[in-house]
């Protein structure tokens, strides 16, 4: 995923799970995304994300 698509309040996806992102830090290229379950965080750089073009904003679950 490119740094340019990634955008505060989208769903994304990753070694960790699914989750929403919460932070998006331009400095470092990196994200600060928030599990979809558990209000666990993770700092994750933007190779380590994907969308995942079944989840979208205003619904957490798949379609």
């Amino acid at each position: 995923m490119e740094f340019k698509d990634v955008s505060k309040g989208m769903w994304v996806e990753s070694v960790h799970g699914i989750g929403k992102v919460l932070v998006v830090d331009e400095a470092s290229q990196s994200v600060l995304v928030e599990q979809l379950v558990h209000e666990e965080q993770w700092a994750l750089s933007v190779d380590e994300i994907s969308e995942d073009p079944q989840l979208h904003n205003g619904c957490d679950q798949y379609y």
